[in-house]
């Protein structure tokens, strides 16, 4: 890797650029600087560099479904050079897309995904044309993947709609490329698409920082990798979220009380946020995310890359970081990305830090992870503890002989467990749970189809409204040799990032566009507190490509 150019402030004064805000400066192409004039008394500042490193007409930033499809919709426009910079190695690359279920929700009416949105954001404004062009570019997925880039979409079962009974939720469908539920099965064939069409990708370019125009704000290029990259027409950020990022998270999540895991990208650390905040770009949806059910680590104690947990038996409870039952061990059914129904509201459901599932002989001795094998950065990069004795061997799960030495293990008070673990095994020798109700046939409107056989909970009865009936949640007494593993909600991705327009554009704190800067994917999404399971990928497909389409439109900045 090449020596990190020098950086220095240039002061051009306005003869320097064209009307307007674009930069003409005939010596960039030979990497001289434009002599300053000083006759004027207004000067522009920036940070361009002595020379450019590389030099490409559109520099995008990430790998994931966005930053291609935004490539891809540049490409198709005709753009010559399209440069994508990603932060991971290559055999890390693609960002949560490439690890996530891949299900597009691609709703059958504009009007009833604008509704059905609206009542998810559940009091997060979002002005109606922003909502307006989100709900025009998630249908019009439909036709640009099928007929533009011949992708076969066949219907799903799942989340159609996640929320039943929301007003507009008849209209939202969901789709899979070629039937397949995860597996990168749109990742794949993106990169595949993005390969033909002579898109440049460069591995291992962490960005940081944006070149600039201090006064206009107008974008020329990205510092990426300690390169100086020179972009004609703009920069699209699509770098993810900041799921993967402890200070950020403490930050904008401080009323969760906890700390998640992460189920995605451990590379989504947030490198948008910090350069949209440089340039005096405008955040919004900070505190929304989408969160998996109960998780634990995978991988190791020094990572929080985390996995699902499908015991094998059921004995086994949760207890809370007071050493306490805190919550019905039955999570998969009625979550939905981290929303509990309670109330007649979805409140984020909360795993306080050093929770832990406590395990007894059955399930501690049978391997409870692999559950899901379609989805996950863990299970899909090959780097999932698969094994309880890779997980005892890791440290990651704790055995021990007796409840007390689980409790000294695991920093429990040691009587408060015993009475917890005693009075859970009283609950199942008498057959009924005042606690939680385990053990009792429970209804409600649940994520999985009834009759979906990949529900490990569903049950094709239902009960006189409607709804759908989850079996019972079996009471079964822990006995010794016991099984402790620390648990988590496992963030999939988060939802903040830059606000933009209905053309990608990143806006400033005045609500008008930054000049030759976009965003689109995660970072940033109209998602301000519910949405619907295949919303992110959906709404990436089409972010990314308007953002693509609408940078490919623009005159080079040095024309």
């Amino acid at each position: 890797m090449t020596e990190k150019k020098k950086i220095q402030k240039i002061d051009i004064s306005r003869r320097g650029f064209l009307q307007g805000s674009t930069l003409a400066l005939a010596g960039l192409a030979t990497g001289s600087l434009f002599g300053c004039d000083t006759t004027k008394g207004s000067h522009l500042n920036g940070n361009l560099p002595e020379s450019w490193d590389i030099e490409t007409d559109i520099a995008i930033v990430g790998l994931g479904g966005a930053a291609l499809c935004a490539a891809i919709a540049a490409k198709q426009e005709g753009v010559e050079h399209v440069l994508a910079l990603e932060v991971a190695p290559e055999e890390f690359a693609g960002g949560s897309t490439r690890v996530s279920g891949e299900m597009l929700m691609i709703p059958d009416s504009v009007q009833g995904a604008v509704t059905y949105q609206t009542a998810l954001n559940a009091g997060y404004y979002v002005e109606e044309e922003l909502m307006q062009a989100w709900a025009e570019g998630v249908c019009g997925n439909m036709a640009w993947l099928t007929d533009e880039l011949k992708y076969d979409l066949q219907q799903g079962i799942h989340a159609s709609p996640e929320f039943p009974g929301i007003p507009g939720g008849e209209s939202i469908k969901t789709y899979y490329v070629d039937g397949v539920l995860g597996k990168s099965s749109l990742w794949n064939p993106l990169m595949d698409t993005a390969a033909e069409l002579g898109v440049e990708i460069m591995y291992e370019m962490r960005a940081t920082d944006l070149v600039y125009n201090y006064e206009t704000k107008e974008v020329y290029g990205v510092i990426a990798g300690g390169k100086s990259v020179k972009a004609k027409k703009g920069v699209i950020l699509a770098c993810g979220g900041f799921a993967a990022n402890p200070t950020m998270i403490s930050n904008y999540y401080c009323s969760l009380g906890c700390r998640p895991f992460v189920w995605g990208s451990p590379y989504n650390v947030g490198d948008g946020v910090k350069m949209i905040q440089q340039i005096g770009g405008e955040l919004w949806h900070m505190n929304s995310y989408a969160s998996a059910a109960v998780s634990v680590r995978s991988v190791s104690l020094d990572s929080d890359t985390c996995s699902i947990p499908y015991p094998k038996g059921h004995d086994y409870i949760f207890v809370n970081n007071e050493g306490k039952r805190f919550l019905y061990e039955e999570t998969y059914g009625d979550l939905r990305h981290g929303k509990r129904k309670d109330k007649g509201v979805w409140p984020l459901d909360v795993i306080p830090t050093n929770s832990y599932m406590i395990m007894g002989s059955n399930s501690g001795s049978k391997d409870f992870l692999g559950g899901i094998n379609t989805m996950g950065w863990a299970v899909l990069l090959g780097l999932e503890k698969t094994t309880n004795k890779e997980l005892l061997d890791a440290g990651i799960m704790i055995k021990a002989d007796t409840i007390e030495e689980i409790a000294k293990k695991t920093g429990y008070p040691e009587k408060t467990l015993t009475d917890t673990l005693e009075t859970y095994n009283q609950h199942c020798a008498s057959g009924v749970d005042p606690d939680f109700g385990r053990g009792e046939v429970v209804y409600g409107d649940y994520y999985f189809n009834a009759a979906d056989e990949s529900s490990a909970y569903g049950d094709d009865s239902h009960n006189a409204e409607g709804a759908v009936v989850v079996k019972p949640f079996e009471l079964e007494p822990l006995s010794p040799p016991f099984y402790a593993i620390e648990i988590a909600l496992g963030t999939i991705n988060t939802q903040g990032g830059a606000k933009r327009n209905g053309s990608s554009q990143a806006l400033d704190l005045k609500g008008d566009p930054i000049p030759r800067l976009y965003a689109a994917g995660e970072f940033g999404t109209v998602y301000g507190y519910m949405y619907n399971g295949g919303g992110n990928i959906s709404d990436a497909v089409a972010s990314g490509r308007t953002a693509g389409k609408h940078c490919a439109s623009l005159e080079p900045w040095e024309a």
